[in-house]
């Protein structure tokens, strides 16, 4: 089952004037990792990213994100008022696939869910309907797909169905702390640089078909300068060093414009491996 995992620096935010430039920046990493299915988005901190500034970055990463990724029916219950959050009617919609649905639950409907358990024990899911929806199953809380069995007896269970929604996010206190993790998690580790070898379809299908760890530098370091401030050698770390985006004409490219080029041409040589892509997702997952 292919599981990408792709990991930037908070210190994306910095170049970045005003608060709605900083929304903007988070939206596209949010979208563009969205659009290709990527399962977690780790955002790290940089040796010249002060601890506290990093705490502000996370914040405001985890403020939109939950946003972003909680679907519009279920935002008035869900997102209490946030003065951060204060420039997110100028952001498109996420649209996820999950979140098209239609306005009044269906029968047989899959929609996404918050499951809680009331005072008694007993769960209960807010799918987007006046009233909470009894849980017949047994399920865990939080954001989860669910099934809607009667609209008239208010009826939803669990499903096993895969369903995209959206990428997990985590934070790490230096790439060190990312390359050691990716270890353990990740079949593949790949550094992205300009300097880097030129990916192949048979690469690609041999090495991404598993559990993949993406890496992308800062706006002012790239990765090997960011692993030389952390007395760390990039190489002994990662499996490949690619350049994803050859023939460049700009004097460099942004994080985010990695990022998403770099998704594009892994998403394009993965969809010619014959492998479904329904495997992309994690049954019943966040």
């Amino acid at each position: 089952m292919v599981v990408i995992r792709v990991a930037l620096p908070t210190s994306i935010l910095d170049v970045e004037s005003t608060p709605l430039l900083k929304a903007i920046k988070v939206h596209q990493v949010a979208r563009w990792s969205s659009i290709f299915g990527v399962y977690e988005v780790v955002f790290y901190k940089e040796p010249t990213t002060g601890y506290s500034e990093f705490q502000e970055h996370e914040k405001f990463i985890k403020t939109y994100w939950n946003y972003f990724f909680t679907p519009p029916y279920l935002r008035k219950v869900l997102i209490s008022p946030n003065p951060i959050l204060r420039y997110v009617g100028a952001l498109p919609p996420i649209r996820l696939l999950v979140f098209n649905v239609t306005r009044k639950p269906r029968v047989g409907e899959i929609r996404a869910g918050y499951v809680y358990r009331d005072s008694s024990g007993r769960l209960y899911a807010h799918i987007g309907d006046k009233t909470p929806y009894r849980v017949l199953s047994n399920c865990e809380e939080g954001l989860r797909p669910l099934s809607v069995i009667s609209v008239e007896n208010k009826l939803v269970e669990c499903t096993e169905k895969p369903i995209y929604l959206g990428p997990r996010i985590s934070f790490s206190s230096s790439l060190l702390e990312v390359l050691r993790k990716a270890r353990e998690t990740s079949r593949c580790i790949i550094a992205t640089d300009k300097k880097g070898e030129l990916p192949s379809s048979r690469v690609v299908c041999e090495e991404c078909s598993s559990d993949t760890t993406i890496l992308f530098g800062s706006p002012k370091y790239d990765l090997f300068e960011i692993a030389q401030q952390e007395q760390v050698s990039l190489k002994e770390h990662v499996d490949y060093v690619w350049n994803t985006i050859p023939g460049q004409k700009v004097v460099s490219i942004r994080t985010e414009e990695a990022l998403l080029a770099t998704l594009g041409v892994i998403n394009m040589f993965l969809n010619t491996c014959n492998e479904p892509r329904e495997k992309y997702f994690k049954k019943g997952t966040v």
